[in-house]
C-alpha cells in the first residue's frame, strides 16, 4: 500500500434498522508535496503594516438615547421581558437590566402561584377520594383530607356520600 492511507477505523452506515460497518475507501497521497505548496521559512515572512483604524470619540458612540429610554420605559410597564426589549431597541439583555437598575424603574410584582392542586396521584397515604369540581374543568381535585377508617371519604363527604337508614318505627 505505497503511497494510500487507510481509516483504521470503519465508518456505521445505517440501512433501514441494519448497522452496516464498511472501511473507508483508500485514498492516494503524493510522497512528496509540491515545492509551490510547501510554508515559506520564518526568515522569509515580513511583517505587514495595517492600516490605522480610528475609534469613534466615546461621545458619538451613544447606547441610550432618549427615544430608546422611552421605548424602555413603555415596554417594561407593559410587562414585556428585557430579552425581548432588548431585541426591539437593538440593545442586550444585560444594558436593558442595567438601564433599569439605573434609572430606577418599579421592580416587577412576581406574582405567587397558588399551591399546586391535589391529584390522586399525588396521596402518599390514605386520602379522600370525593372529586371536587367537575372533570373537564382546570381546578378539578380531589378533596385529600383523612378518610374515616373503612371509607373512601372524609367526615364530610361520608356525610353526604351515604345515607343513614331509618330505624323501622320511623318508616311506619
Amino acid at each position: 500500500m505505497d503511497g494510500a492511507w487507510t481509516l483504521l477505523e470503519p465508518l456505521p452506515v445505517i440501512q433501514g434498522e441494519t448497522l452496516i460497518i464498511q472501511p473507508l475507501p483508500e485514498v492516494d497521497l503524493p510522497e512528496e508535496l509540491p515545492p509551490e505548496a510547501e510554508p515559506p521559512a520564518l526568515a522569509e515572512i515580513q511583517p505587514v503594516e495595517l492600516p490605522a483604524v480610528e475609534e469613534p470619540p466615546a461621545e458619538a458612540v451613544e447606547t441610550w438615547t432618549p427615544e430608546r429610554i422611552e421605548a424602555l420605559t413603555r415596554l417594561w410597564e407593559e410587562g414585556v421581558t428585557t430579552a425581548e426589549i432588548g431585541r426591539r431597541i437593538g440593545v442586550t439583555k444585560n444594558a436593558v437590566i442595567g438601564k433599569v437598575h439605573r434609572i430606577g424603574l418599579t421592580p416587577r410584582v412576581i406574582t405567587q402561584k397558588p399551591p399546586p392542586r391535589r391529584n390522586v396521584f399525588d396521596f402518599t397515604g390514605p386520602a379522600c377520594m370525593w372529586p371536587v369540581g367537575h372533570p373537564g374543568e382546570d381546578d378539578f381535585h380531589f378533596c385529600g383530607e383523612h378518610p374515616i377508617a373503612g371509607k373512601p371519604y372524609c367526615e364530610h363527604h361520608v356525610e353526604l356520600a351515604y345515607i343513614k337508614p331509618k330505624d323501622k318505627s320511623e318508616a311506619a
